[in-house]
């Protein structure tokens, strides 16, 4: 008796040590596959991220820890593309200058990436208008613009159209100290030719702006492609910020919002009613591949 039970308890101790070796193969082998040589989206262009809001229960910015000076109408947490996102419902956010973002040279090439859910709204009443996803507006500014601008024109279409009109704006200063203001949007064979519609209405889509002053070319991506109609913008150098400048979330320029040279707000021009998730600035120009490998990670939540 004594013999068998010394077997069976052999028995017992090597079921069990097949077993926790088996486990801790699985667990090496879970590890997710990079995608386009990334593991996740913090790995791509790592040394150029200057400002990073993930807005996972947090409302400050990641790398700085700045919160919101001001939070104004609806705003909250959503589930996001990559974890939670922000939520505005005729809201916005203003933070106070971020010294990575805020200098006059600070971004004389930059990105600006972030993921985005809004619907179209002609017709919709006291929500039909313009959207403004994210700028650095200056505090001073005599109009609604700020130095850099990603936004859409959704007054254009109606809430049941998947068309996008993704809108990138830039505002630098001259060498003379005059101002030029520079855009780009989504749509399709107009301007020089290599624009085209973006389908990324009423869902999670992933737009990246880019400046780069050396060749003037205002990049325009939704969802990894190239899709803006005005991309080659004249002679435009190097991008000259107004200083001291904010980062805004949900609005242009407008009093009710604190930027008070800026005056009331327009009817076209109301707070954004969005979902916003991921934005992250870079001072540099992204290369069209790291532009797909934060949308490819994104995808994957990563």
């Amino acid at each position: 008796m004594k013999k068998t039970a010394k077997i069976a308890l052999f028995l017992v101790s090597a079921c069990l040590l097949l077993g926790m070796l088996s486990l801790n193969s699985c667990k090496k082998s879970s590890s997710l596959p990079q995608i386009d040589g990334y593991d996740n989206s913090d790995q791509v262009a790592s040394t150029y991220l200057k400002a990073h809001w993930t807005f996972d229960d947090t409302y400050n910015e990641a790398l700085s820890s700045t919160a919101p000076s001001n939070k104004y109408g609806g705003y909250s947490f959503a589930t996001g593309q990559i974890g939670k996102a922000l939520s505005l419902s005729a809201g916005t956010l203003v933070y106070p200058s971020i010294a990575a973002i805020g200098g006059a040279n600070s971004l004389s090439a930059f990105s600006v990436s972030l993921w985005v859910n809004v619907k179209d709204n002609k017709g919709g009443g006291a929500l039909e208008g313009f959207t403004s996803f994210f700028g650095i507006i200056p505090t001073n500014v005599a109009d609604i613009w700020g130095n850099v601008m990603a936004c859409a024109e959704t007054s254009r279409h109606p809430a049941s159209s998947d068309t996008l009109e993704l809108k990138n704006y830039l505002n630098t200063t001259m060498p003379d100290n005059s101002q030029s203001g520079q855009d780009n949007i989504a749509q399709l064979n107009t301007g020089d030719g290599t624009g085209q519609w973006f389908h990324g209405a009423g869902k999670w889509s992933h737009y990246v702006m880019t400046w780069d002053g050396t060749t003037h070319m205002f990049m325009l991506y939704g969802n990894g492609v190239s899709c803006g109609a005005y991309t080659l913008r004249g002679t435009t150098p190097a991008l000259v910020m107004r200083t001291p400048c904010q980062p805004v979330f949900g609005s242009l320029a407008a009093n009710d919002v604190g930027f008070a040279n800026a005056g009331a707000r327009q009817s076209w021009n109301p707070m954004a009613t969005c979902l916003i998730d991921d934005v992250r600035v870079f001072n540099t120009t992204l290369a069209q591949k790291d532009v797909s490998a934060l949308y490819d990670l994104g995808l994957a939540g990563r």
